[in-house]
């Protein structure tokens, strides 16, 4: 069981994104892929809601807030909400990608065809 967290939502033509790490001690708030605000709770210690502040880009900058609630147990997921223009947004969770995934339906070379390929060719190159 992974213990980050990444919430996202499209508003008014700009991305807002919020990220959790390390047990969800670190929350960092993105817009537009940007960092705006970011809190670090002390080790060992998360409160169960989390609040973050930003603003919109825009002329004029319209400003929101984030609400982050975390889960009592692991049976229990966090919730984010965006309140934005009087009215409260839930903000979907969205899946961390693993790193070094292949997509359904590929299959990958075995890494000593790779290697054996890779001498041949040089072997070759090397001959000329």
């Amino acid at each position: 069981m992974t213990h980050a967290h990444r919430f996202h939502l499209d508003v008014e033509g700009h991305s807002v994104t919020v990220q959790t790490r390390h047990g969800a001690r670190e929350t960092e708030l993105l817009v537009d892929g940007k960092v705006v605000d970011y809190l670090h709770a002390r080790t060992g210690h998360r409160e169960p809601t989390t609040a973050l502040t930003a603003e919109l880009p825009g002329d004029p900058p319209q400003s929101f807030r984030i609400t982050l609630r975390f889960g009592e147990a692991p049976a229990y997921p966090a919730v984010c909400l965006m309140e934005f223009a009087g009215r409260s947004h839930p903000m979907p969770a969205i899946p961390l990608a693993q790193y070094d995934t292949t997509p359904s339906g590929m299959t990958r070379p075995s890494l000593r065809s790779t290697r054996r390929l890779v001498r041949s060719l040089l072997r070759r190159t090397h001959r000329r």
